[in-house]
């Protein structure tokens, strides 16, 4: 199986961005991970204040998506509800609740 990374510096937004210059949403397209701690300036992160974030990634076009993957930065606890948006080839909105726990991410 190929694996791609479709989203790899495409145009990236997100609603807020917690440090301007260091977790803006072309970090999370840029194709860096090897420091994952999200001051050291390879993570997208919205404002701690938030109480919805959102973030969007322009794939350019119609692509065969087989998987996601999210990689949330370490250092900080991630727990809540995540809604995974993804728009199909004939404006189809798909919807996916991940709910995430000290154990682990259930779909929901």
């Amino acid at each position: 199986m190929c694996t791609e990374n479709l989203a790899l510096h495409k145009p990236a937004w997100q609603s807020s961005t917690r440090l301007p210059g260091y977790t803006g949403a072309e970090r999370a397209v840029d194709g860096r991970y090897t420091k994952l701690w999200f001051y050291e300036g390879q993570c997208a992160m919205s404002d701690s204040y938030q109480t919805i974030a959102e973030w969007r990634v322009d794939l350019g076009g119609v692509k065969n998506i087989h998987h996601v993957f999210l990689q949330h930065a370490t250092g900080i606890s991630m727990l809540g509800i995540l809604f995974l948006k993804i728009i199909d080839c004939y404006l189809k909105e798909i919807d996916v609740k991940l709910i995430i726990t000290a154990s682990g991410i259930n779909v929901g």
